[in-house]
């Protein structure tokens, strides 16, 4: 092993730059739906390695631009694997968008891969052969990781933290410390080996930060069984849900001439009766995100429509399009969710907050349509953003918090909404991304979200995937990808309020700053 390790570090040029390109896209395995979490343990190490030999510069500022090249090119690999089915999207419309397909397979990636290659450069400060290298290399990326998913909108889709909660034991971890503490714990812990096989002056010091880490892996497991192995609260009525999967391709979604077997489908659903699934049993119907291709509420007869469908006391939650008409003849639009009564009242609606850039809106609109740029979205003027992060009210389904597509994978956001829900409802339509992993990245982020809340989560997307989450984050019922059919089922009880939701991010920023001081504290002693 040492002699590997010396072959590593003595790399340069292309050597050391592909190793680390790859390295980073393998280590996008480690994150679900593949779930292959271990080859971290190799990615990692790797990472450090390679850190080391670009720390052999003639200078501090050689030394730290060369890093920096490392960690960008590990990040770029990493997400470039992990943001690949977003050129789907490109596709859906190919003649208008096709052109713009590879600049967005790489753009983004690109993007993202800086962060980390600032947290890598910045280590070049105290970056040495000790142990606590990786220490500070956790501590540079968790930050950026924050600022990842708060910078110009933010992003926190990917990373470390999903391959550390990549299955039910290891992600009830998430309900004491978030994903950002676990973005931390995530370096350290696959940083292991290089803890283990350091130099013989740094053996003891290695051996110890080994031995409280895979102390503190043991305690997130033995935590996450004993998590699961506790009976869900006792509920007097459990409301009966029916989540609708219409699976309406994206090419077709937007037709005109398709409005009207569109809407004839979500009420066939609706309304399908069976031994197995019987309408009159259903408390609340849940159609995906834009469901409805047209302006309900503009719609009397889609509305009467809607009443005779729903049985007795059954509501309606939808995802669709709702405009606000000015006296001068403008309109704003925006990507809404509407709660309906059994006789098709609308009694409140969520406006998203968070919108898709360049999916739902054009940053610099006016600059960037003057290049001949537009968003995804058929709405051509684009989306407006909600201003009011709200809760949905029901007297017999509790009080109910909207996320809007990946607004779920804003961990932060879902905090900042008002306390007391009793679940999550998730509308979205991933019909843009096909059959790749993109919709099972997503589903994986509305059970990370259930964790961290103790809240259920009820899913409704257009082509996949559906699904009925508990707070532990099990999936209770789920339908498969690209699939057309209904999930009926019980809603699940809402666990005790989580650790994470009640201290948020304050968790992170105190571990964070403890471990800071701590390291620094070993440093100057050591030196």
């Amino acid at each position: 092993m040492p002699h590997f390790i010396s072959n590593l570090i003595f790399l340069d040029g292309w050597r050391r730059h592909g190793l680390a390109f790859v390295a980073g896209a393998v280590a996008s395995l480690a994150q679900p739906p593949l779930a292959l979490f271990p080859l971290l343990w190799v990615c990692v190490p790797l990472l450090v390695w390679l850190l080391d030999s670009a720390s052999l510069g003639k200078n501090f500022k050689a030394s730290a631009w060369a890093m920096a090249k490392v960690g960008w090119l590990f990040g770029f690999g990493f997400f470039l694997v992990t943001f690949y089915w977003l050129g789907a999207a490109f596709l859906v419309e190919a003649d208008k968008f096709v052109w713009a397909l590879p600049l967005a397979i790489l753009l983004l990636p690109a993007g993202l891969a800086l962060f980390w290659a600032m947290a890598c450069g910045l280590s070049a400060w105290v970056w040495s052969a000790s142990p606590l290298r990786v220490i500070w290399l956790a501590l540079a990326l968790s930050a950026m990781e924050w600022m990842r998913g708060t910078v110009l909108t933010g992003l926190p889709w990917g990373g470390f933290a999903p391959a550390l909660a990549s299955n039910s034991v290891m992600m009830q971890a998430l309900a004491l410390v978030g994903p950002n503490t676990m973005t931390l714990f995530a370096v350290l812990l696959f940083g292991l080996p290089v803890f283990l096989f350091g130099d013989h002056q740094n053996r003891r010091l290695g051996w110890q930060l080994a031995t409280v880490t895979g102390l503190l892996f043991i305690a997130q497991l033995t935590y996450g069984a004993y998590r699961l192995a506790q009976p869900m609260p006792q509920q007097d009525h459990a409301s009966v849900v029916r989540l609708v999967q219409p699976n309406i391709p994206q090419v077709e979604k937007w037709k005109f001439e398709n409005r009207s077997w569109i809407f004839n489908r979500l009420i066939a659903m609706t309304t399908l009766d069976s031994e197995e699934t019987p309408v009159d049993s259903v408390d609340l119907v849940i159609w995906p995100e834009s469901a409805i291709p047209f302006y309900l509420i503009e719609d009397p007869e889609a509305l009467a429509t809607i009443a005779r469908a729903l049985p007795e006391d059954t509501g309606l939650i939808t995802g669709a399009l709702r405009r606000e008409r000015s006296e001068v003849g403008g309109e704003t639009v925006y990507n809404s969710i509407y709660q309906m009564a059994s006789d098709g009242t609308v009694l409140s609606a969520y406006d998203k907050v968070h919108l898709v850039p360049f999916g739902e809106y054009l940053p610099k609109q006016s600059w960037l349509k003057a290049i001949g740029l537009e968003q995804l979205t058929a709405q051509k003027s684009g989306f407006t953003a909600g201003t009011n992060r709200r809760l949905l009210r029901d007297a017999n389904l509790g009080t109910i918090l909207p996320l809007i597509c990946y607004e779920i994978a804003f961990s932060d956001e879902v905090q900042a909404f008002p306390e007391g829900a009793d679940w999550i409802i998730n509308v979205t339509n991933d019909a843009w991304f096909g059959a790749t992993i993109g919709p099972k990245q997503h589903l994986h982020l509305a059970q990370m979200r259930a964790v961290e809340s103790g809240l259920p989560v009820i899913r409704a997307a257009n082509t996949g995937v559906s699904a009925i989450i508990s707070g532990k984050g099990q999936i209770l019922h789920q339908m498969p990808l690209e699939t057309e059919g209904i999930i009926q089922g019980k809603l699940p009880s809402k666990l005790p309020i989580t650790l994470y939701k009640q201290w948020g991010n304050w968790i992170f920023a105190s571990l964070w700053a403890f471990l800071y001081i701590a390291t620094a504290s070993i440093r100057r002693k050591l030196r």
